[in-house]
């Protein structure tokens, strides 16, 4: 009996432990406009504060191999995106594992995305993809946030 209450144990504290996710980066969305008049381009702004030892991609990358961050938006006639996805000053490096430079953040990371207002009150929804990656093993953790922003037409 002793035994099967440890491996329970056992099985219960390895389980907890593979459960816990990972979440190096948070996101924060906001529109400095969240007003607009139909036919307007309007700039929305994704923000993640990134934990200490960790990095995360940019959006542009001059490298094959890592995942740049993206957004994908769910689609809808009510606005169209202008442009690619930017990012706001990010650091390059030479990265040995890819043999070239890379765009990455530390702390924070800040993207905008221009989009056009097509409608009246358009809801723009989507979601943010990008890569997490520890600077001790460069181990990465994929993260897919779901964003909504209501805009109201004037």
């Amino acid at each position: 009996m002793k035994k099967i209450a440890f491996l329970l144990i056992c099985l219960i504290v390895s389980v907890s432990s593979f459960a816990q996710i990972q979440k190096p980066s948070k996101w924060t969305f906001s529109a400095p406009s969240a007003k607009a008049k139909v036919g307007e381009t309007i700039d929305l702004v994704f923000t993640a504060k990134i934990d200490q030892g960790w990095y995360m991609y940019s959006s542009e990358l001059k490298v094959e191999g890592p995942m740049p961050t993206e957004v994908v938006f769910v689609a809808d006639n009510s606005f169209k995106p202008v442009g690619k996805l930017v990012a706001v000053n990010p650091k390059e490096k030479y990265d040995d594992v890819w043999n070239g430079k890379i765009s990455y953040f530390v702390k924070e990371a800040k993207f905008i995305q221009k989009v056009k207002i097509l409608k009246a009150n358009p809801r723009i929804e989507g979601k943010i993809n990008c890569y997490t990656c520890t600077e001790k093993s460069g181990t990465c953790v994929p993260s897919k946030d779901k964003f909504s922003f209501d805009v109201t037409t004037i």
